[in-house]
């Protein structure tokens, strides 16, 4: 089986996660998810921050409730479906879209991974996962563009 079919399902399972955990505590504000191990590794914390919506940027460009400011992992799963489908077509074009896609993925893991560490000051087991992913998606479509490219 294809690494970046594995990959990409792994994404789809951790990002609907993150987005159950998420809801979740909105809903109920007690919750505690097993990701949530102390008051500094805890990833509802940061899931439902401002940075969990719109990557932290949608709110301030176009107000909290614009319909563009939908939870970063609702576009994890998104990316990930389509990474899933991409690699079931091989070819030079669709080699070109996994390994781009995958360097804007990275681009925005580094982001968020920044947040984390120094502006929220956290540890989220669940996001490290999904950046740990990304950057095996990345080497993967890296090996696939090689071949054409």
């Amino acid at each position: 089986m294809d690494n970046g079919v594995i990959l990409s399902v792994l994404g789809i399972v951790v990002s609907t996660y993150a987005l159950y955990v998420e809801m979740r505590k909105e809903r109920e504000p007690n919750y505690r998810a097993a990701c949530d191990i102390s008051e500094h590794m805890s990833c509802s914390k940061v899931l439902t921050s401002k940075y969990g919506k719109g990557f932290g940027v949608v709110e301030l460009l176009l107000g909290k409730n614009h319909f563009l400011n939908q939870p970063n992992c609702l576009t994890g799963i998104l990316f990930y479906s389509a990474q899933l489908l991409l690699c079931l077509f091989p070819g030079a074009i669709t080699a070109a879209a996994l390994y781009w896609s995958s360097v804007v993925a990275c681009i925005g893991s580094l982001y968020l991974a920044y947040i984390l560490f120094f502006v929220l000051h956290d540890l989220c087991l669940v996001c490290i996962a999904t950046y740990i992913i990304n950057g095996l998606l990345l080497y993967v479509s890296q090996q696939k563009y090689s071949m054409y490219y």
